[in-house]
């Protein structure tokens, strides 16, 4: 798995990259959804940029019989530790539910990498989903 500076535009569109497909493939309507939020242009992400990076992670990934990506905890965890600076992290943790939901479903692998995203960063959520840093004045 390549590694990319912390906080830069690359970490970030692998993370959102990485919600997509962690279901297995992606569906059409959590790629669209990636290019409809805010957060791709606040941290700096054009277009082809989260192209690229998601041709390389599903490049970087190994893929089940049935083609699908196989998304362990190794890689999780390296994805979120390129995430530091709090604000970033509540931002693109918001990001990633609204991905994850955007076909109307979550699925078992989706939950599993957001819930890890929650515990790795301190994100102490809410019942309405709202998210804040634990001890972080952001």
């Amino acid at each position: 798995m390549r590694a990319y500076p912390p906080d830069s535009p690359q970490a970030v569109s692998r993370l959102l990259a990485l919600t997509v497909i962690s279901d297995g493939g992606g569906s059409p309507p959590e790629i669209s959804a990636t290019y409809r939020l805010g957060i791709l242009d606040q941290a700096g992400i054009d277009d082809a940029m989260f192209d690229q990076v998601l041709q390389e992670l599903t490049a970087d990934l190994p893929a089940t019989a049935d083609g699908l990506v196989r998304v362990d905890a190794e890689v999780i965890d390296q994805c979120l530790a390129e995430i530091a600076r709090p604000d970033l992290r509540l931002r693109l943790w918001k990001a990633m539910w609204q991905l994850a939901y955007a076909d109307d479903s979550f699925a078992h692998a989706e939950l599993a990498l957001l819930h890890r995203a929650t515990e790795a960063w301190g994100i102490e959520a809410d019942a309405n989903g709202n998210g804040r840093i634990a001890g972080a004045d952001i």
